[in-house]
């Protein structure tokens, strides 16, 4: 199964999602996060989306989720996008 890769760096976590997104893959995610930010007492948490080309009402509601958790273990998140404009 993939997994996408969650960096500690100080006590800050770092996610950035370099595939696309499905539903089980958010699901997992949700899930390592979770572990992650108990087992290493993060303080707060990075996701990078900037490589999604869509992110879908599901995928949003995952996020949305993963934000929700992170933030009752005291570890809020900030989600970092870059918009391309010509």
């Amino acid at each position: 199964m993939d997994r996408i890769p969650i960096l500690k760096m100080g006590d800050v976590l770092l996610v950035t999602i370099q595939v696309d997104m499905h539903d089980r893959l958010a699901m997992t995610l949700q899930d390592d996060l979770t572990a992650m930010i108990v087992a290493h007492h993060a303080r707060g948490v990075l996701i990078d989306i900037s490589s999604l080309e869509m992110v879908d009402s599901f995928i949003g509601r995952m996020l949305t989720s993963i934000a929700g958790m992170s933030r009752l273990l005291d570890a809020p998140v900030e989600l970092v996008w870059e918009l391309w404009t010509q």
